[in-house]
């Protein structure tokens, strides 16, 4: 199931690619691949926060980030940084004017 949701989600950054060139849409299949990847990921591991929280409490009162926490602040810093790199390369193509979207990244890289 989740190879489906990658997959879609592949298929959907694709076509964003449809107006930049096509030796340019080739060099970053791969780029295009892993943000699909991170997106899946970052739905599960946001589910899972949902289910059991991101901070977990030991016995003794101390608390600490739960490893899906941990995780999800690493990847979606990684899938910022590839969106917005994607975002650049296709942006070439388009008259550069800041929208919701850049501003959203410049918010998440600082």
């Amino acid at each position: 199931m989740e190879k489906t949701k990658i997959n879609i989600e592949y298929l959907r950054l694709k076509s964003l690619f449809s107006s930049v060139d096509e030796t340019k849409t080739e060099l970053v299949d791969s780029l295009i691949q892993q943000a699909a990847f991170m997106k899946v990921e970052l739905g599960i591991l946001q589910n899972q926060i949902r289910i059991h929280g991101a901070v977990q409490v030991s016995s003794k009162g101390a608390q600490r980030q739960t490893e899906a926490a941990k995780y999800y602040t690493k990847l979606v810093n990684s899938y910022g940084t590839v969106i917005k790199t994607l975002n650049s390369i296709m942006g070439k193509n388009i008259i550069d004017e800041d929208d919701e979207f850049d501003k959203f990244i410049g918010r998440m890289s600082e």
